[in-house]
């Protein structure tokens, strides 16, 4: 910053000059030469002449106190903040207060400046940070001055230390005192508050901080890859798109220098290609961004930034391997970037390896405590690794049928369920009480299950075993177990058995009879975007009857946006059973057919938490061994809470009209549920 005024330099250095006295009269006619021509220089702003000048006079006359100060005054002109700041702390009574103060604020800025390099390593990275701003802190208690009072040009560069060390809160909370006090931002320092307001979760204060800064400097690529984001955190996903499409046709591929013989790439495009892809990936459009993204890796296999977002969007998709892979490539580029010891801590837990995701996450809370995305991982290691709540309750009610449904005229299931913290990064231990009440016209039945067990999940392995006892007093004591595997990203088979299986005809446990069941599954999981499930089971009850069923689904998304989610459903069913001489229903041979769509809108969301809503309709073609075939329509409306990471409250309305021995019937449901936890 520029203090020259030449009608004031003049009149100060004749003031200085009388103010010597006697040593000024009596000076040799070569000294006022020297001092004329060192002020003619100064009025004109030639500030290395001035110097020049300066030095050579002090060659004759080195203890003079006005050249020793007019000196400093020029090394400050010159903007050689440290050398003037070195050269008036050896002799601060030459210079009046004004004057103390500009050469604090220009070295502490310096300092600021200096501060915002590469650090030598990730362990001193912020010491120069943290050096300059304790040096500002004893620069005002020295005086006494509160921070509401200190120097303009200090506090507007705190904003900039307080960015550096991720201090995102205090620095907000300064810049509204700034705003309160009538202080209006430089440009200098607009796109570090712009960039805690969006840490701090305020996007919609930093859109007009970062458009300011953007407008006054386009060339600034943070600040508009910063707002894009900012646009897509307060809903409006399709600006953020167009204003990077806009800022993508503003840049070339390659840039001409002045007489250049080849061009140099343009970072510039870089910026607004990667992000326009994340942005989409955002966005809920996977396929393009994964298709942008790889076509940028082909030409760029060396760049860490795009193995990592091309990571980050196969983990999205459902692909922790794959994303595993980007990411240690972007490591092995750049051991000290954060993003991909993140997306590799993320593909750990998709992949049930907590002894390798515990490391990753220690090391990055304990060097970046105070980063967004490490307080993020952060949230989401504690809800995925503490105590794990469930509660649901559903009630139902049947009419028509002439009262013989097997849901009963009236039904309900009450169930709680808590899960230990991981235990040895394998293990966590289960405690369930689950209630099924169901009244079968004059006869009621509502065994209590209370049960324990264990729960193992680690890399391709999962399984469970728990114990429940129903207090009827009907058969054994309730045992399940089941194991899995996953062979790929995208298959994974599970076998599973039950002894007094609770989820068997409540019919025949009205009538005294129980059943065992084993089953197997399987699952196709494509991506985001397609799933398929297959499975088989049957239940033997101890009359002698067999039950088998086979069955299949499949969810393809038809429809993507950035709040709306539109699905197709299909799935198949047939099953038989092995005695028509029983007192529950148990067709000889019956099948299904059913198809149907699922509509998903978000109508808010703030960062981790949201509402959503969705309806299920569906048709079906049922088929019943002697008693042929029947449309068979159904609904389900529900609303989703999510109050934080990993804790969702829903509810919701569900209809059908099914039909049993030829009897159609309505069925009318109510359910809630309370997910804390992963």
């Amino acid at each position: 910053m520029s203090f020259h005024r030449p009608l004031a330099h003049c009149v100060g250095l004749a003031c200085l000059v009388l103010a010597s006295g006697s040593q000024a009269a009596t000076a040799p006619p070569r000294h006022a030469e020297q001092m004329a021509e060192i002020s003619r220089h100064r009025d004109q702003a030639h500030w290395l002449d001035a110097l020049a000048a300066i030095e050579r006079a002090q060659a004759s006359t080195p203890d003079d106190d006005l050249l020793y100060k007019l000196k400093v005054l020029t090394l400050g002109d010159i903007g050689n903040a440290s050398r003037a700041w070195q050269l008036y702390q050896a002799r601060p009574t030459l210079f009046d207060e004004g004057q103390k103060q500009r050469f604090e604020a220009d070295y502490l800025a310096r300092l600021v400046g200096w501060s915002l390099a590469y650090g030598e390593s990730e362990d001193t990275r912020l010491d120069e940070a943290e050096d300059t701003l304790a040096l500002m802190e004893r620069y005002l208690q020295r005086g006494g001055t509160p921070l509401a009072q200190a120097p303009q040009r200090i506090r507007l560069d705190r904003l900039i230390l307080l960015n550096r060390l991720s201090r995102h809160a205090q620095l907000r909370k300064e810049y509204h005192a700034l705003i309160a006090d009538g202080i209006e931002l430089p440009d200098y320092v607009l796109p570090a508050v712009g960039d805690s307001l969006m840490a701090t979760q305020h996007p919609e204060e930093a859109i007009p901080v970062l458009e300011r800064a953007v407008k006054n400097d386009p060339s600034r690529f943070q600040a508009r890859s910063e707002l894009a984001y900012a646009y897509l955190e307060t809903e409006q996903a399709t600006t953020a798109i167009d204003y990077l499409q806009r800022w993508q046709k503003e840049e070339p591929v390659w840039r001409w220098g002045p007489n250049a013989r080849a061009p140099y790439a343009n970072w510039a495009r870089y910026e607004a290609d990667l992000n326009l892809a994340m942005i989409r990936a955002y966005s809920n459009d996977l396929p393009t961004a994964q298709s942008e993204l790889q076509q940028m890796v082909a030409i760029g296999p060396g760049n860490g930034g795009l193995q990592t977002a091309l990571g980050g969007v196969y983990q999205m998709r459902g692909w922790p391997r794959r994303a595993m892979e980007r990411h240690q490539m972007a490591y092995t580029l750049d051991p000290r970037d954060v993003s991909p010891r993140i997306g590799m801590f993320e593909s750990h837990i998709a992949l049930q390896r907590d002894d390798l995701a515990r490391p990753l996450h220690d090391d990055l809370l304990a060097r970046y405590p105070n980063q967004p995305s490490v307080q993020r991982m952060d949230r989401a290691w504690r809800a995925h690794r503490g105590w794990q709540l469930q509660a649901n309750a559903e009630v139902g009610r049947s009419s028509g049928g002439g009262g013989a449904s097997p849901l009963g005229n009236d039904d309900g299931s009450y169930r709680v369920q808590a899960a230990s913290p991981i235990i040895a990064d394998r293990w966590r231990v289960l405690a369930f009480a689950d209630r099924r009440s169901v009244d079968f016209q004059d006869q009621r039945i509502n065994p209590w299950w209370l049960g324990a067990g264990v729960n193992y999940r680690f890399d391709r392995l999962d399984g469970e075993l728990t114990v429940v006892h129903p207090n009827d007093q009907l058969g054994d004591t309730g045992l399940r177990g089941g194991l899995g595997w996953q062979f790929s990203d995208q298959w994974h088979a599970g076998v599973s058995a039950a002894r007094n299986d609770a989820d068997a005809s409540m019919q025949a446990r009205v009538s005294g009879i129980t059943a065992d069941s084993v089953a197997l599954t399987a699952d196709y999981t494509r991506n985001e975007r397609t799933q398929w499930s297959m499975g088989a089971s049957q239940f033997r009850y101890d009359d002698g009857n067999r039950r088998d069923t086979v069955n299949t689904s499949v969810v393809q998304r038809l429809l993507s946006t950035p709040t709306v989610l539109v699905d197709g459903l299909g799935s198949l069913y047939a099953s038989r059973g092995s005695r028509d001489d029983v007192p529950y229903f148990n067709p000889s041979l019956d099948r299904s057919v059913e198809v149907g769509l699922r509509i998903d809108q978000q109508l808010w969301r703030h960062y981790e938490k949201h509402f959503r809503h969705r309806l299920t309709v569906s048709v079906g073609d049922y088929w019943q061994e002697g008693f042929g075939s029947a449309l068979v329509p159904s609904a389900e409306y529900r609303h989703e809470w999510q109050i934080g990471a990993g804790r969702i409250f829903e509810y919701g309305v569900r209809w059908s009209r099914p039909v049993y021995d030829g009897q159609r019937e309505q069925h009318v449901g109510l359910e809630a549920g309370v997910r804390w936890g992963e």
